[in-house]
Formats: C-alpha cells, sequence, structure tokens
C-alpha cells in the first residue's frame, strides 16, 4: 500500500511542476499597453514577458493512419491525410508597470509589433 502512495505522490508532485508562467493578453488598451492574465503571485513590476503568437496549418501527407473525418469538425480541404502543425511565433517584449491583483497586471510594449486579445504571454528569465 505504502509503495502505491508513494507512486501516486511522484506523479501528482511531477504532473504540477511548472518551469514558466504563461499567459494571454486579457484586453488590448492601446498599441503599447494591454492587461495580461499573469498576476502578483506569478509575475511582478519589472518583470519581462514575450509576447507570442500560435500558428497552425494543415500539411497532408501519405501516412493512412492519420485520417480527418469531416464528420469530426475537418473541412474539405483538412480531410484525408496528413496533421496539423503548430509552432508559437515570436512577436516581441514587454515589461510590467502595474500588478492590478492576483490574476492580472499591466504590460507596456518594448518596440512595435502587432498583439490581439488571447495573444500569448510568458515570463522571460534572463
Amino acid at each position: 500500500m505504502s509503495k502505491v502512495l508513494f507512486l501516486i505522490t511522484l506523479f501528482f508532485l511531477s504532473s504540477c511542476a511548472h518551469t514558466f508562467m504563461r499567459g494571454t493578453v486579457a484586453k488590448k488598451i492601446s498599441s503599447e499597453k494591454a492587461i495580461v492574465c499573469l498576476g502578483e503571485n506569478e509575475i511582478k513590476v519589472g518583470d519581462i514577458i514575450k509576447f507570442e503568437r500560435s500558428e497552425c496549418r494543415w500539411a497532408q501527407s501519405n501516412n493512412i493512419t492519420m485520417h480527418e473525418s469531416s464528420t469530426l469538425g475537418g473541412t474539405p480541404d483538412h480531410t484525408g491525410y496528413g496533421g496539423s502543425q503548430c509552432e508559437l511565433i515570436y512577436l516581441g517584449r514587454g515589461e510590467i508597470i502595474k500588478l492590478i491583483n492576483d490574476h492580472y497586471s499591466v504590460v507596456k510594449i518594448n518596440g512595435v509589433f502587432q498583439f490581439n486579445e488571447s495573444t500569448q504571454v510568458e515570463i522571460v528569465d534572463e
């Protein structure tokens, strides 16, 4: 019984470990400021965060084991053989200038780049 408890404890500890904090842009205030979903328990004023967006595209292949059915939400150009390929595209950086509460902070953008609400943000470890 103690071995099972030990294994379960290890599983929960490893599944909760985070090496970085991620959030999203909750509200775009202007082209230079935004409210992000990273709060005072995760970051502090002066922390640098990077902005990224996800870019996914469909790549066809001859692999007959991967078939997406249009009845499962696929579109006519996404049916057949292949799979989605996704990557994070780096947009730029910003600095936390104000903590609002446990969940939200204000960031000032460094440089000029386009971002939207739901753009992903992540703390930069320098």
